[in-house]
């Protein structure tokens, strides 16, 4: 399970990949700030009043991450980078979880990564997008702890009648 400040820095999900569980990703370090962190661009349509966000974060893949809380990172590179491509392959429903919130509705529009490969490791730079209505972002522990499927029940989840629909 994606616990985001324990084991990934943001988590991607979308019902078609991961079993329609949250995969967690850890994003690049910031040497101002020690961790990276997501960058929201908000743009408001004078004309209908609509609100367009873009979700913008940049993604480290390589074997031995270190998790935010010093743990190791359980997958290699390969396999979040096969991971990522699956979730970019979408055009919409993805929900991104960060320590903020989760943003619903989300997909990739036009140019949505920038990949750059070195020998011991990836930083893919993504932007995503609303592809529907824009909706505050949700609290992220209520939406990663929600369960979809009633049997059998996780312990601490969410049932159906309390959960956040997706």
């Amino acid at each position: 399970m994606a616990e985001i400040g324990i084991n990934c820095d943001i988590a991607l999900t979308h019902p078609e990949v991961n079993g329609g569980e949250p995969y967690g990703f850890i994003l690049t370090p910031d040497p101002t700030h020690g961790r990276s962190g997501v960058s929201i661009q908000r743009e408001v349509n004078a004309g209908t009043g609509e609100i367009h966000i873009y979700i913008f974060f940049t993604i480290m893949l390589a074997d031995d991450l270190l998790n935010p809380d010093g743990s190791e990172h359980v997958d290699n590179r390969e396999v979040m980078y096969a991971m990522l491509l699956e979730y970019l392959g979408k055009n919409s429903q993805i929900c991104v979880s960060t320590v903020l919130g989760t943003w619903l509705g989300i997909g990739p529009l036009g140019h949505s990564a920038t990949e750059l490969h070195l020998i011991k490791g990836s930083m893919v730079s993504v932007k995503l997008a609303n592809v529907s209505v824009y909706h505050p972002p949700v609290d992220s522990s209520a939406f990663l702890g929600s369960q979809w499927q009633p049997e059998p029940p996780k312990e601490g989840a969410l049932t159906w009648d309390t959960s956040l629909w997706r």
